[in-house]
Order: C-alpha cells, then structure tokens, then sequence
C-alpha cells in the first residue's frame, strides 16, 4: 500500500510540473527621453525550458544585466516555477520602437512572449546613450509619482452606441505602480443628460498590463447611466487626488541614512479620466404600439386580482407587477380605464430593485384601490404593457386577460346619496333614506344693527397686514445683512450639513457595513472641515485643514483626534480586516469631534 501511496504521489508531482507554461515581457515604463535607462524583463514560468532566447534589441544599449533570478514554489501539492532575466538598457535616437517577441523551447514546443512598443522622445542633452553602469543604476528608482504614467484613472463603458432609456455601465478604474497612501475624489462627474443608479465598486485589487507596462488597478466607481436625451451625451472627467509615496532625492543627513538609503517622501498627485461620449439614439417609430409608455429593458408582466367577487361599496385591489432587467426606476404606472361605476384612487408603488455587476433589475408594483358602488358583473380590460426590447432591437407586448369582477348587493346604504348613471340606461336610484342637505335645529341669526365696520374685528382686520408688512419687511432686511457674507454663510450651515451627511454613516452602521461606515464618515468630515473653514475641494488636504485648525486656536488634542479618526476611516477604506471597534462609538465620538470643533472655534 506504502508503494501504491509514493507511485500516486510521484504521478502527481509529475502532472503538476507538467502545467501549461508561459513567456512574458515587461517594461518600467514604455514612454522614454533618449539615453533614460529602464528595466526590460523576460519572465518564464513552468518548469523546465531550454532557455529564453532574446530579441533583437539594436535600437537600445545595454547598460547593465542579464540578472537572473528563479523562485519555486508548492502550494497544495501544486509545483509551479518561474525564471526571469532582467536588463537595464537606454534608447540610443528618437522614434518609436517595437521590442519583438522572445521565445522559448518547452518540452520540444515553441513560446512567444508578447511584443512591446517604445516611445523614445528627445532627451536631456547631457544624458546621451553612453552612460556608466551606476548612471543605469541610479535611472532605474522607483517610478516618479510626479510622472503621469504612474497613475491612471480610465473611465470604461460597456458601449458606446445606446437608445434612449437603455442602461449603460460606467465603470472608472485607478492604475497605479507607486504606494498610495490616501485617495480622495477632486472632481464627480456631471453625467448630464442621464439617470444614474450607483453599483457598488469592485475595490478587489487585480494588476493590468497596458503597452507593456504592468499596473495594479481597482475599480474606484461603478454606476449604471440611462440616457434621457438622444444626441450625443458627453461623461465628464472623474479627477482623484492622491497622496503617494515616493523615494526622496535629497541627500542623506546622517551616517545611518547613508547605509539605509535616503529615505522616502509623500507627494501629492491629482489624475483624472478622459471623457468618454456615448451617441445616444431614438426608439424606433416603426411598429410603436400607442400604449408604450416608455420601458425600456427586458421585462415580464402580471396582473391580478385581490378577489373577483365582492359586494357592493367593498374594497378590491387590482395588483400589475413588472420584473426584470431595465429602466424599472423610470416605469410609469399603466393607464387604466375602469368602469364608471367604480370609485377608483390613484396606485401605490412599492420598488423592490438591486443594482448587480449586470445591472439594474428587480420589480415594480403598482397597487390599485377600487370601491365598485353597484351590482352588477364588470370587465376591466386594455391591460397590455409594452416595453421596448434594445438587444432585440423591436418593441414586445405582453398581453393580459380580461379581468371580471362579480359584484353583489351591498349591505345597507353607504352614502345615501343618488347616483346617476346615463350608460346604463336605468332610473336614477335613491340610495338614502331622506332627502339630505336640509338643515334643521336652531338657525344662527344675527341682529341687523350689528355691523362690522367699526367693530374691533374691523380694526384688528385692519391694522393686522400693515403690522405683518413691516415685520416682514424688517425679517427680509436682517436675513440679507446675514447673508451677505456667503462664506459666513456657508460656515454657519457647516455643522447642520455634516449631521445630514452623518445620517447615511448612521444607515450603514445598523446594516454593520463597515466599508460604507467609515466611508461615509469620512465624507461627512471632510465635508464639514470644507465648509467650515472655506477650503475648496481641491484644496482640501491634511495639511491644510491642519493650519485652519491652528489658525482657529483650535485645541491640539482636538487636531490629534479628527487625524485619527481620518486615517481610520482611510485604514477601512483599503485595509478593511485591519480595523476594529465599535461603529456605535466611532459615530457618537465623530458628532462629539464636530461638536468640540464647533465650540473651539467659536
């Protein structure tokens, strides 16, 4: 059994270096000044191979390499190894240069690496193509967060061609290859022209090779965008700011710097999104049916009864419930044409929509109240719903049976009145038992020489609206002296706009989402210090809401605790499982902050 036990084992050792292998090049950066030095890198993973055979690479000089390095791993029985040869090489002239394929010999089989562009530009002129192996050394540092290659953010749509009403997804991604410490939105865009329901984003962290170079990316926003106009509607810029980290360039202060390195610096970085236009169409006015009242998506329908049979002056409800993928939010409820002899209210709309990674969907319902007044058997018909169908590209009716309605002879008389109803070609039908409206009992008589002018009715009815003119017009000049100075204005408001921003954090912390918790916490801060103390959002950094504060002879423990309370909602942000603590005293200790900060600097 021992030997069955090891022959299995050795098998499966074997599969597993036996795994699909798989040749790859890269570059630091693949947008270059003439003499620059950066990394090339060739990467096999598998097992075994003959060697990485490199391409032509006329066009550059090597300054340093090949360094090679291999790694192996086993990760639950599974073998997996990986070989790479780096290169530090400079372009020699300008122009634009494609690296070819390297190959590779496994298990007598031929691989390819993928091929990768340059764009050399002119460089500095003291930098020309021959430079010393340090000069390379010193050419190949972290990437600069100075440099706009570093970060990107991209805006994505599933199409660019849509009709009007039909779901577009919109999704901006953050490409990165330094360290970012703290990401705050500058600028939202607009999206005129659109109805947008809010995806919650991917912020799973994946990496993404672009002309080349490799960059980490995440999903910073996601939303579904349903156009409401035709044309060409344009989605505007999404601008980030980002605080990064990067390698300093100052020289060592002391000996231990010099042994370490000279250390790093955090830097600023605003990027934004090119914008992206989407040519928007109309609906189609061929075979439109008169019904559509504008659905838009893939959709079913169903319509019933609470009860078919009923006595006269009862309750009934007639209940339509549209399902499926589309415009659900922008779904008006049908028009129905009851019979006249049915008291009829307008519907109630209970929304039962989720917004998923494939979109908007869920259910609508419309719910009608009907009291018919006389017996009788009823039809209520012309119920169809028609929607329009885009991935079809032609409109769909959804037929629906003729609904009947048995009504018998009520109990008693309910509003004893006489109703008149000429399509039924019937006498008029006394439903009460007298005749109404005559008024009976002691009459309300008034003495004919009492007369209002000159009674202190009169007067108080005519001193009253000069008196309420001039406390109006007094209230309307001191409510415009107030509001004179907007930034007065705007501070004054602060604190009652950040408890409305803290009502959503409040939301999230009874569901215990604590992502949204700290991130709408955030928000409300951030909000609150812009308000506050008149910072644009541009400039709304840590180190300048600290100078406000300190200008404002705000306390330093105060300054100490708001810091705190930012860098745990940033830590919740990117690091969620490495924050802990009670939501219910993070929320009561963020209102308690406003409330000191509000004090202090009053």
């Amino acid at each position: 059994m021992k030997r069955i036990i090891h022959i299995l084992f050795f098998i499966s050792v074997l599969g597993n270096f036996s795994l699909a292998q798989k040749l790859t090049t890269a570059v630091s950066k693949n947008r270059v000044a003439v003499g620059e030095a950066f990394q090339i890198q060739f990467s096999l993973s598998g097992s075994s191979g003959s060697g990485i055979k490199l391409p032509n690479m006329n066009d550059f000089e090597v300054y340093q390499g090949p360094y090679q390095s291999s790694s192996t791993s086993i990760v639950n029985g599974n073998i997996s190894q990986s070989t790479s040869l780096t290169y530090v090489i400079a372009a020699k002239r300008e122009g634009k240069f494609t690296i070819a394929p390297a190959s590779a010999t496994i298990n007598g089989s031929t691989v390819q690496s993928n091929p990768v562009t340059i764009e050399v530009v002119k460089g500095n002129p003291n930098s020309g193509s021959q430079g010393s192996a340090n000069q390379g050394s010193q050419n190949v540092s972290p990437p600069s967060a100075n440099s706009n290659d570093n970060i990107l953010i991209k805006a994505t749509v599933d199409k660019t061609k849509a009709f009007i009403g039909e779901q577009v997804a919109v999704s901006f991604k953050i490409y990165f290859r330094v360290d970012i410490l703290q990401l705050s939105v500058a600028s939202m865009p607009a999206f005129d022209g659109f109805f947008l329901q809010d995806a919650k984003e991917n912020s799973a962290q994946t990496s993404e090779t672009v002309d080349g170079v490799t960059y980490a990316v995440t999903e910073v926003k996601r939303t579904f965008a349903i156009p409401q106009r035709t044309g060409k509607l344009t989605i505007d810029p999404f601008e980030i700011e980002c605080m990064v980290r990067q390698k300093s360039n100052r020289k060592p202060r002391d000996i231990f710097e010099q042994m370490m390195g000279t250390g790093y610096e955090n830097v600023s970085v605003k990027t934004k999104s090119k914008p992206v236009t989407i040519e928007v169409l109309p609906l189609p006015e061929n075979n439109k049916p008169a019904d559509y009242n504008g659905a838009v998506g893939d959709f079913t329908y169903k319509v019933e009864l609470s009860k078919d049979k009923v006595k006269a002056n009862d309750a009934v409800n007639l209940i339509i419930t549209v399902s499926g993928k589309g415009n659900l939010k922008l779904v008006d409820p049908p028009k129905i044409e009851f019979p006249e002899d049915f008291e009829t209210y307008d519907p109630k709309t209970k929304e039962n929509i989720s917004v998923g990674a494939g979109g908007v969907n869920g259910s609508k319902t419309f719910d009608y109240l009907m009291i018919p007044r006389h017996e009788g058997d009823y039809k209520i018909e012309h119920l169809n719903f028609t929607f329009f169908n885009p991935t079809k590209n032609e409109y769909v009716t959804i037929p629906s049976p003729e609904l009947m309605i048995h009504v018998d002879k009520g109990d008693g008389i309910a509003n004893g009145a006489s109703v008149f109803t000429p399509n039924n070609k019937e006498e008029p039908r006394i439903l009460g038992k007298d005749i109404r409206y005559i008024k009976t009992g002691d009459p309300d008589l008034q003495n004919k020489n009492d007369l209002f002018f000159g009674s202190a009715l009169f007067w108080l009815c005519t001193t009253l609206p000069i008196l309420a003119f001039i406390l109006f017009v007094f209230y309307r000049r001191k409510n415009q002296e107030l509001n004179k100075d907007a930034v007065a204005v705007k501070s004054r408001k602060a604190t009652k706009m950040a408890k409305k921003r803290l009502s959503s954090a409040e939301q999230h912390q009874r569901s215990n989402n604590k992502e949204l918790f700290y991130q709408e916490i955030s928000h409300a801060l951030y909000g609150y210090l812009s308000d506050k103390f008149n910072i644009a959002g541009a400039d709304l950094s840590r180190e300048n809401i600290i100078n406000a504060l300190k200008n404002r002879s705000v306390q330093e423990s105060t300054i100490m605790q708001l810091t705190g309370t930012l860098d745990t909602c940033e830590y919740a942000r990117y690091a969620p499982s490495a924050v802990s603590g009670d939501l219910g005293s993070i929320y009561n200790n963020t209102v308690a902050l406003i409330t000191k900060i509000e004090n202090e600097t009053k």
